[in-house]
């Protein structure tokens, strides 16, 4: 019964992860959320700040996958 929980635990974070990696506007309120709850609970200040991050549009996408200075006039990462 542990093994299931725990691998169907390891298959949510993982489709979580790629999730966010794809889509990141998807997954804005799922983070708001979690923000809400951490908030709610004042646990977890660091987890609350990162969630709080994501959960704002400019912060789920800064760039191309990522990328930083994409926008430059210079290329960026590419």
């Amino acid at each position: 019964m542990t093994q299931i929980l725990l691998v169907g635990l390891v298959v949510l974070l993982c489709a979580a992860y790629w999730l966010q990696r794809l889509a990141p506007s998807a997954m804005i309120p799922l983070w708001r959320a979690l923000a809400g709850l951490l908030v709610a609970t004042q646990a977890l200040p660091g987890l609350r700040t990162k969630a709080e991050r994501l959960a704002t549009p400019s912060g789920a996408s800064p760039g191309c996958g990522g990328c930083k200075g994409c926008d430059d006039k210079n290329g960026g990462c590419h």
